[in-house]
């Protein structure tokens, strides 16, 4: 992807560091980077500190509406709706919308990565797939919704490497008009949750299926066969599914 001299808005900085990532590998790859955020230079201080050196266009406190029509790409946190009006302005333009997710699935090839999601323990689980992999000597890197980007390390590992990836159900939505889901999938469970965000159950659970909506045959799915949730979608699984139990 060339980015080179190319204008780029990063929506939502935030403070868990996936934000940061995706600003220095913007910087890396020659972009000239604008960040706003609804948060004041005082609540983003920490986040701030670690870009220092970078050219950047700070836009704290607020969005600009003629940021989001200005521009070449705009790169959006996953938790931010995909119905924002500032994000309505770029696509009146044509301006392309990427989370980091979505990118790196495009320059990455996605035979190398396993996506975790669930409502619980899809954190633990990553850390454990991780571990399992490292102790058994693979080149494998854990980012995702830990708060590490994944476009942290392109163009620092060499092509035999694997991703772990936590996703939730902000970042795997980003993944649909991509119409493409990891090779292999793993859900831990789904329960009712984000019903703040969502307006209801079945758009959220709709949001987590896309970790396996657009594997094939050739994937795999792991899913826990204890989640009465999970055990309803396997007729519509294309992939070869694998359950887990505690009972067996």
């Amino acid at each position: 992807m060339n980015l080179k001299n190319k204008k780029v808005l990063v929506m939502g900085l935030g403070l868990i560091g996936g934000g940061v990532d995706i600003v220095k590998w913007l910087n890396k790859n020659g972009a000239e980077i604008i960040v706003t955020d609804l948060k004041s230079k005082e609540e983003l201080k920490s986040s701030i500190k670690k870009l220092e050196g970078i050219p950047i266009e700070f836009v704290l406190g607020q969005h600009r509406k003629s940021d989001f029509r200005n521009v070449d790409l705009v790169i959006k946190n996953s938790s931010i709706p995909d119905d924002s009006f500032y994000l309505k302005v770029s696509r009146s333009k044509n301006i392309p919308i990427e989370t980091d997710i979505s990118l790196f699935f495009k320059l990455w090839n996605r035979k190398s990565i396993i996506g975790i999601t669930g409502t619980k323990g899809k954190s633990t689980t990553a850390n454990l797939v991780y571990r399992i992999l490292k102790l058994a000597n693979f080149n494998v890197r854990l980012a995702g919704n830990i708060g590490k980007s994944p476009l942290r390390y392109l163009g620092k590992i060499t092509k035999d490497a694997k991703f772990v990836l936590e996703l939730s159900s902000w970042q795997l939505r980003s993944l649909r008009k991509e119409k493409i889901s990891p090779h292999i999938s793993v859900i831990t469970n789904i329960f009712p949750d984000h019903l703040n965000y969502y307006k209801k159950l079945s758009s959220y659970i709709a949001d987590k299926k896309l970790i396996f909506n657009f594997q094939s045959e050739n994937d795999w799915l792991v899913l826990n066969y204890e989640n009465k949730s999970l055990r309803n979608i396997v007729e519509k699984v294309q992939s070869q599914i694998v359950f887990f139990s505690k009972k067996v």
